[in-house]
């Protein structure tokens, strides 16, 4: 037996108790706040919410903006593979065109006295030097393409160096 077929079976019973006058109107007035409590609560609880997650978006930002892109100690030598992975595919490309040059030049079947040896050597020492400064600008500012821009410049202006010379050189031979 149910829980309604008991209700139902003796509904005569409960019929018999009178509800005072005002019990409607103080029900209401109980429904009335408890639904304000409620919605108090809600309301509480949203600001809170939007207060946390006011906080959470501040740290997250804070945390973006004050770490650095690359931690960088002070012995560090950047090179153009350190700002971006399509940079060092430039640099690599560069390098092994230098290296070709440079192979070739020591390769050279002719005589190469050693004045000009001496002033290769020293001209491809000056733009090393260069490049050496450029390398620490770029510690300080990573992603200045002005400094990107004058490193590759650089290695084109030591493969061009080298290709005049393994020219004029074999032109003399």
């Amino acid at each position: 037996m149910g829980f309604e077929d008991f209700i139902k079976k003796n509904s005569g019973s409960f019929d018999s108790f009178e509800l005072p006058d005002d019990h409607f109107e103080r029900f209401q007035q109980k429904m009335n706040k408890q639904k304000k409590n409620t919605i108090s609560k809600t309301y509480w609880f949203s600001i809170a919410a939007g207060f946390v997650f006011l906080i959470m978006l501040s740290v997250f930002i804070r945390y973006q903006y004050t770490q650095p892109e690359k931690v960088v100690n002070e012995n560090t030598i950047l090179s153009l593979g350190d700002v971006s992975p399509k940079y060092e595919e430039v640099e690599n490309f560069y390098k092994a065109d230098l290296d070709q040059k440079i192979d070739e030049f020591q390769k050279l079947n002719c005589k190469v006295n050693t004045e000009q040896k001496k002033m290769v050597d020293l001209e491809l020492k000056q733009l090393d030097v260069v490049y050496n400064s450029l390398q620490k600008e770029l510690k300080v500012n990573i992603n200045d393409k002005r400094i990107i821009n004058a490193m590759i410049n650089n290695y084109q202006n030591k493969i061009q160096f080298l290709e005049l010379v393994i020219g004029q050189i074999k032109e003399n031979c």
